[in-house]
Parts: structure tokens; C-alpha cells; sequence
């Protein structure tokens, strides 16, 4: 099985994309943001609003609403994913990190830039208004190929890349793991880039995870995983600082790690400039 296929829960157990909707929940303004006083032009810093994310405990009954809805509000974040383990280790992919920007304020056409090591070669995405920009090194001197989602997936060499390219929608994902989860346990408290965090740990059955990230995977590549380990890192918002997913297919161990840092900030995604792409 190759790591894509068995990393597939794992990516969406980690709900490393965003997406907004009507429904999504008004962020929390930040405990730095102004506010003016009635009667008075004198401004002060707003004092940070209690909610039930930051006071009331975290049950398996209440996690996926209040993870799904934390990660809604924010449209925007930054991923560093890495891989450990034997199969990663067999694929080549140990000791990697993945950097990958996520803008979903528009959930009609994120946008979205990712770059990491493949065969030995570097490869750079970035992905605006539906149009995918690729860059593979030397083979594209440096510079970028542009195409369309149906010119991607008609180059056999290239569809690959739209998988990775997409943008799920956190919510539904971790609705499809509510029915997977064995056990659910609040497991301490660490600290991920200087962010206190609450950890919550849990064991799901890949078996009964319904959704979009069993979609795509053969029923035998399901049977083949064992039992799988979440430990989600959250901040005081329910954010993921950090998600550890360690999963066995066929006997060998998939760590798969995402941190995620610049919730809600303009992480700035354009397309290449005229001068930096070429045909194909």
C-alpha cells in the first residue's frame, strides 16, 4: 500500500484544511483588539470573552462540535506535516516536513501553496482560482506550469497533485470519525511553539469512519489498518496546535504529525508572476 492511500485517514483525522460556511461560528475577537467605551473616544484593550470552548470540559459528545466549529471560524493557517515510521520510512518520506498555507475565505475556490521533496526533486503548488501552478525544479527551470483541474487529471503524471491540492471541509471530517471512536480520555497538557495546550487522546476504528476521507480507499486497504491513535494538541479556542495520528497497515507503523500555527491571518497566496511561468 503506498503512504498516500494508508496516509488518507490520517490527513483527514488531522482536519489540515479549512472551510467556511453560513453557519460557521463568529471568531473570538482577540484580547489585543480595541474597543471604545460609550461616551468616550478613549479606546482600551477588550477584555477576552469567556465562552464554553475555554470553560467547560471537553467530552467525546462535545469534540467534534467544538473542534469542527473552532477550525470553521478561522479560514486561514499554516501546516508543518512530517512523517515517521516504518512505512514512511519505506517510502522515503522519514524525517520530512511539508509546509503547506491554507486559504479557504472563499470555500468556492481556496487557495492554497504547498513544497516538499519528491524523488529527489523539489516540487512547489500553488493553487488560486481554481488554477493549479507547478513547479518541479529543474525540470520546469525553476518556474511554474500552469493548468486547469481537468488538464491535471488528464496528464497522468500530474493528477496525483490534485489530490493534494484539495481543501476538505473539517466539519464533515470529523463527522465521519464520530462513529469511529472507541475511546476518548482528556490526557494532560504541553506546550506546542511556546501555545499551551489541552491533549485529548483518541482510538478510532478505521472500519466504521464514514465520509470523505474513506472515500477514495479500497475496503482492503481499510481491513489492512489496524486500530488508529489521535493525540489532539488544542489551544484555548479548540484550535489543533498539533495532531499525532499513529496508525499499522500490514504491520508496519505510520506516524503522521501536523502542526498548525497563523490561525486566521493573511498568509498572502497569489499566483506566480507572468515572467515565472512556462508551457507545458
Amino acid at each position: 500500500m503506498s503512504l498516500a492511500a494508508a496516509g488518507l485517514l490520517a490527513v483527514g483525522l488531522a482536519g489540515c484544511g479549512a472551510a467556511a460556511d453560513d453557519t460557521a461560528p463568529a471568531a473570538v475577537p482577540d484580547a489585543a483588539s480595541e474597543t471604545t467605551e460609550p461616551g468616550t473616544a478613549e479606546s482600551k484593550p477588550a477584555e477576552p470573552k469567556t465562552t464554553e470552548a475555554k470553560t467547560a470540559e471537553m467530552t467525546q459528545a462535545t469534540f467534534v462540535e467544538r473542534v469542527g466549529g473552532a477550525q470553521e471560524s478561522a479560514t486561514t493557517m499554516h501546516i508543518e506535516s512530517s512523517y515517521s515510521g516504518a512505512l514512511a520510512e519505506a517510502a522515503g518520506l522519514a524525517g520530512a516536513t511539508i509546509p503547506m498555507d491554507v486559504d479557504a475565505s472563499d470555500p468556492e475556490s481556496p487557495r492554497m501553496s504547498t513544497s516538499m521533496d519528491v524523488q529527489d526533486k523539489g516540487l512547489s503548488m500553488i493553487v488560486v482560482d481554481d488554477t493549479y501552478y507547478i513547479s518541479v525544479g529543474e525540470a520546469t527551470d525553476g518556474k511554474y506550469v500552469k493548468a486547469t483541474e481537468k488538464e491535471l487529471m488528464s496528464d497522468p503524471a500530474m493528477s496525483s497533485l490534485q489530490s493534494m491540492s484539495e481543501v476538505p471541509n473539517p466539519r464533515a471530517q470529523l463527522e465521519g470519525f464520530k462513529d469511529g471512536i472507541v475511546s476518548f480520555e482528556a490526557s494532560g497538557t504541553d506546550t506546542v511553539n511556546g501555545t499551551e495546550v489541552d491533549l485529548y487522546t483518541l482510538v478510532l476504528d478505521p472500519a466504521k469512519v464514514t465520509g470523505p476521507q474513506v472515500e477514495q480507499l479500497d475496503p482492503e486497504m481499510v481491513d489492512a489498518m489496524g486500530e488508529m491513535t489521535a493525540v489532539y494538541a488544542l489551544d484555548k479556542s479548540d484550535r489543533p496546535a498539533r495532531v499525532a495520528v499513529t496508525m499499522t497497515v500490514d504491520g508496519q507503523e505510520l506516524i503522521s504529525t501536523a502542526e498548525f500555527s497563523r490561525w486566521g491571518e493573511d498568509l498572502a497566496i497569489e499566483a506566480p508572476p507572468a515572467d515565472q511561468i512556462v508551457q507545458r
